[in-house]
């Protein structure tokens, strides 16, 4: 099947054993995706996409992400929010507030000394009815020691309180590392709310005897039916983006999947993605990247387009003027823009950010 390659670097993640204390909340289908990595002298910068589903059950006020090396592991208890002592050698914690609208945090409760990574992360939630909800935290980056050819494996926790005590908080469930391989078969696969349609991309790293894939989609995440078939390049060692569109998505929540089968009949299917497609739902997508002619498109649908902000990495402000055409936007910065990364970011009128990655040539 199609695998995810990197320079011939495994990554590693601790998947889904669950402690559950007394049924204050659920977490379970933690995944971990590959961003990029790139050398800081001896050592790695990795980025990495993150998430989760919370049963927030009686009510859930605080999440945290914690990575480390799998060989420093310090196998927490979580009988309540663990301090510095009993994270031992973490490489990087990420606090959320779980009340809506789901926000980042500045701080750690637990223990002040310990700082979680804040700056440049982005998260999103989708409601899965039931309780459930499906918490994505994206851009994450972090230092791991050691040169690139020998990245190390990495484990990663998630843990949850429904306490307001930040300080000394119970922990009410969490899901602990296992240090097993992550079978990813893709890099990428997401979903994104257009206008009147949903837009399904997806990225192989490396396929060996890939025949194509079948495009499913359910109304309750159970039951799937077939949407359409996009042909594999079949053979590469190259990276491989794919398109699909559902032009008539159903009104609610959308659930898709992919069912990726090999020229020899043999078949796997890809996690499962939700689109949020109820009325009033928001679209922000570009339409273009790396954008054309230096000029920034993008549709926006159900927000004020004057909380649209341009911004370099270091965090400045751009200066553009907004044209438009229905849900159709363009960004015409006012002054000439060096070729590298920006930042597009939508402050929502619920209190929570959505950016998009823009790559200026």
């Amino acid at each position: 099947m199609k695998k995810l390659l990197l320079l011939e670097w495994i990554l590693f993640i601790g998947l889904s054993t669950g402690v559950a204390l007394g049924d204050a909340c659920t977490l379970s289908d933690q995944l971990i995706e590959l961003n990029s990595v790139s050398s800081s002298g001896e050592n790695c910068i990795i980025n990495l996409k993150y998430s989760f589903t919370l049963d927030k059950n009686k009510g859930n006020k605080f999440a945290y992400i914690h990575f480390w090396l799998t060989s420093s592991y310090p196998n927490p208890e979580y009988k309540h929010g663990p301090d510095k002592g009993e994270l031992g050698p973490v490489l990087a914690t990420v606090a959320i507030s779980t009340d809506d609208p789901v926000s980042l945090l500045t701080t750690y409760g637990p223990d002040e000394t310990v700082t979680p990574i804040f700056a440049g992360l982005t998260i999103s939630q989708t409601d899965l009815g039931g309780g459930k909800f499906r918490i994505t935290v994206d851009n994450i980056g972090f230092t791991v020691p050691g040169a690139c050819t020998s990245l190390p494996d990495i484990t990663g926790d998630v843990w949850a309180s429904q306490s307001n005590d930040k300080k000394t908080p119970p922990v009410h469930c969490a899901l602990q590392g296992i240090n097993t391989i992550l079978p990813v078969s893709l890099a990428r696969f997401n979903g994104t709310l257009l206008d009147n349609a949903v837009s399904l991309s997806w990225t192989t790293a490396e396929e060996a005897g890939a025949s194509h894939f079948d495009i499913e989609r359910s109304v309750d995440s159970r039951e799937f039916v077939q949407l359409g078939r996009v042909q594999a390049k079949g053979n590469s060692s190259a990276t491989t983006q794919y398109r699909f569109l559902d032009t008539r998505p159903l009104g609610g929540n959308n659930y898709y999947r992919l069912r990726m089968v090999d020229a020899d009949g043999t078949s796997e299917y890809s996690r499962v993605i939700a689109v949020d497609n109820h009325t009033g739902s928001v679209a922000f997508e570009l339409l273009g990247n790396p954008v054309p002619n230096r000029e920034i498109r993008f549709l926006l649908k159900n927000e004020d387009p004057a909380h649209v902000s341009l911004y370099d990495l270091s965090g400045k402000a751009i200066r553009f003027t907004l044209g438009r055409s229905g849900n159709e936007f363009v960004i015409k910065p006012k002054n000439s823009l060096a070729s590298g990364l920006y930042l597009l970011s939508l402050q929502r009128s619920n209190g929570g950010k959505l950016t998009k990655k823009v790559a200026m040539p």
